[in-house]
């Protein structure tokens, strides 16, 4: 699961991955070429608890992979444009980094933010990349010499794609058949992608709680279903440097519950309907990441192969019982344990040890 950092240039999408993936690659580069790559933390109390319980050698969180993508400007080279568009369209989900934040320095050379503009032309932009995409399938299939059955259905079902975004509709609310479906294999769409909000604030925005245009953005994203979330940036670099016991004072100054690359972590990470089960002991206490609705045996394989191809049958508790009870003892002896076959479906929480034979 790879998540793209989007948006118009200076936004401060380099920065935002610098905080994310502790990488340091340089920021406020005008017309920066390079696709970042990096994977991030997902905050999770539960593992600081279980950790604190087990003792571990090593503890292990859940990491999201995000590449930082840069912005296309206006002057670009239709080469350059399309290169970045196929960086885009290979990530899972979407995070737009919107500048709100006031800073004379970006001013300079990007001018004053817009962000409303922004937001609305983004969306805009990533929808006629989608009917460009749409019509030219269209008439290759229409074109082909050798067009069957198959490629008249394809031609059928990208015309009404089409129609929805050109009527502004979200391809997410055209109705699929399953045949729909099969014909669609292998294809995306960038308007379809999850999407995220990231509105890039400065510190006295923090603090007032307003920004310019906020009204606008918040009728517009709940119109379009896309979650939101405020970060400063440079408040966020703050906190990164701060040692871990100093960090809940500042954040609790600052009228915040918790820092907003943690929000961000959790927000893409729960929306993408992933979850964390755990497993445990005194060499690791890990967070391993699955689909909602994966199967013990499927699970197993995230751990090794090996396992999941001898999988015999999963031992299974849930963490909450353990926090309440303090100990897997008292959890086994309040009846909490069980055993699960290869079919069980994995729950968020669930601590596993796999039984297997090889």
């Amino acid at each position: 699961m790879q998540i793209g950092l989007v948006g118009m240039p200076s936004a401060g999408k380099t920065t935002l991955f610098n905080l994310l993936t502790g990488s340091m690659q340089p920021t406020g580069i005008s017309g920066a070429d390079e696709t970042h790559i990096g994977s991030a933390v997902v905050p999770d109390p539960r593992i600081d608890f279980l950790s604190s319980l087990y003792k571990p050698k090593k503890t292990i969180y859940a990491r999201i992979d995000f590449k930082d993508i840069p912005g296309v400007r206006m002057d670009d080279s239709r080469a350059r444009a399309s290169r970045l568009l196929d960086e885009v369209r290979s990530a899972d989900a979407l995070v737009q980094v919107l500048r709100v934040f006031n800073s004379a320095e970006v001013e300079a050379t990007a001018g004053e933010p817009t962000p409303y503009r922004d937001l609305t032309d983004y969306g805009a932009e990533l929808i006629l990349a989608d009917i460009d995409i749409l019509e030219k399938r269209i008439a290759r299939l229409e074109e082909s010499p050798k067009a069957g059955k198959e490629s008249v259905e394809q031609a059928e079902l990208l015309k009404r794609l089409l129609t929805a975004l050109e009527n502004e509709e979200s391809l997410k609310g055209v109705e699929l058949t399953s045949r729909d479906k099969e014909l669609l294999a292998g294809q995306s769409f960038l308007s379809e992608k999850p999407l995220f909000l990231v509105v890039n604030i400065d510190e006295d925005q923090l603090r007032r709680g307003d920004y310019p245009d906020r009204e606008k953005i918040t009728a517009y994203t709940l119109e379009k279903g896309i979650p939101v979330i405020e970060i400063c940036a440079l408040v966020e670099m703050e906190i990164s440097r701060l040692q871990p016991e100093e960090r809940f004072e500042f954040i609790e100054d600052l009228g915040l519950h918790d820092s907003g690359l943690g929000l961000l972590a959790r927000m893409t990470y729960e929306s993408l309907n992933l979850i964390s089960f755990f497993t445990v002991g005194d060499d690791e206490v890990r967070a391993w990441t699955v689909h909602k609705g994966t199967n013990a045996r499927k699970a197993a394989g995230k751990i090794h192969s090996d396992i999941e191809r001898g999988f015999i049958r999963a031992e299974v508790f849930h963490y909450d019982p353990l926090h309440q009870l303090g100990s897997a003892a008292k959890v086994r002896e309040a009846g909490h344990f069980r055993l699960e076959g290869k079919d069980y479906q994995v729950a968020d929480g669930d601590i596993i040890n796999f039984r297997f034979n090889v």
